[in-house]
């Protein structure tokens, strides 16, 4: 593959409406939003907002993080490395952000190749980076496209840290081990599309998407000393889970044959489709992005699966919930229209873009996630 950095000026001179929002995660008072480069346009692609600002709540600029030089693709950087497209971020204990840059800017019918897909991962206290994994080729396939990570990682043992990359387009799973410095890639049936799941409906406009599996997210450790990471295909009504003994061995993981070891929690229901999602590990509460429901959902891990439950839901102010995450006890949810600015044409006049924050708690309340919520498993 080669990668092209000269004549670049027309992607970072700002386009609005080429700019939208893809993930939210929050470290201490940085809200971190990111914009992937999937039109001409964007000038940065991780960036971040004051949350205890006391500005106003609408039409905040965003801040290059760690800084311009690093985000723009023209102009000098010592260690020749920039920040090329980035769609989700993932806060660890360790006071870590890790990020998947993918390298490439999404022009439609003319992608251009930046520089290599790699894993990055940076110190937040001192806003430096302090790995960059550089994916190895046989990992990657024609239609991958690495858009979200979770760490599994204790505040006690920073050091034995592991990332869980889902490749929604190419129907696998990284699995990153950061005292080895290794990737390796999983396979299973489970990370395809569902084929009767794959019709979409969303802000006025009918789709297919064929997306795979989209995200991963893991319980608190159990007794056994591993996790349970629960997972789901983009285009798909059914849950899965796979303990993290198999994923963190890569022997184990990467085994064409996995028996057992790969697991049918339920079917979630009509019209569940899921983006992002994340779970409260200690409380057993799930969170789903309900995409063809402009809604924001959640199960109870500790209860039998059923229908999901709506937590929050808005026709106008939550279509299309791009990402969902757990910080501390607080849900975090962007909306960013998505669908309607790739079917149609944003309006705006109006406000498209939302993150929404609300307690754990007071979103379960009167709801089936509620319901033992306390309780062990």
């Amino acid at each position: 593959m080669n990668y092209r950095v000269k004549s670049l000026s027309r992607f970072y001179n700002f386009i609005t409406e080429n700019n939208i929002p893809m993930g939210a995660n929050v470290w201490n008072n940085k809200l971190f939003i990111t914009i992937p480069r999937r039109r001409a346009g964007v000038p940065s692609t991780l960036n971040y907002v004051w949350a205890n600002s006391t500005d106003k709540h609408s039409d905040v600029p965003l801040i290059p993080y760690p800084d311009w030089d690093t985000n723009i693709l023209e102009g000098s950087r010592r260690n020749g490395q920039k920040f090329v497209s980035v769609y989700r971020v993932a806060v660890d204990p360790c006071d870590r952000l890790w990020f998947v840059d993918t390298g490439v800017i999404e022009i439609p019918g003319n992608p251009q190749s930046i520089q290599p897909t790699a894993l990055v991962i940076m110190d937040l206290k001192t806003d430096r980076i302090i790995q960059r994994h550089v994916f190895n080729t046989s990992l990657l396939r024609p239609n991958t496209n690495l858009a979200s990570v979770t760490v599994d990682v204790t505040k006690d043992n920073c050091n034995d840290a592991y990332a869980y990359i889902p490749d929604l387009g190419g129907f696998g799973l990284i699995v990153y081990s950061l005292r080895e410095n290794k990737a390796w890639r999983v396979t299973h049936n489970y990370f395809y599309l569902e084929p009767l799941a794959g019709e979409f409906s969303i802000g006025g406009h009918d789709f297919q998407w064929n997306d795979g599996i989209f995200s991963i997210a893991i319980s608190d450790v159990k007794s056994d000393g591993f996790r349970d990471a629960y997972f789901h295909s983009m285009a798909g009504f059914n849950l899965y889970r796979v303990s993290t003994r198999v994923l963190r061995d890569e022997t184990l993981a990467t085994r064409s044959f996995h028996g057992s070891d790969f697991q049918f929690v339920g079917n979630r229901g009509n019209l569940s489709q899921t983006s992002s999602s994340d779970l409260h590990a200690s409380k057993g509460i799930l969170f789903l992005g309900l995409v063809n429901q402009n809604a924001l959902g959640c199960w109870n891990i500790r209860t039998p699966l059923s229908d999901i439950s709506v937590v929050q839901k808005n026709d106008r102010t939550m279509i299309y919930p791009s990402d969902v995450k757990i910080r501390d006890d607080y849900v975090i949810v962007l909306t960013n229209t998505m669908p309607v600015f790739l079917y149609g044409t944003l309006d705006y006049n109006v406000i498209n873009f939302r993150v929404w924050v609300e307690d754990v708690d007071r979103a379960v309340r009167e709801t089936k996630c509620a319901s033992g919520s306390r309780g062990r498993y």
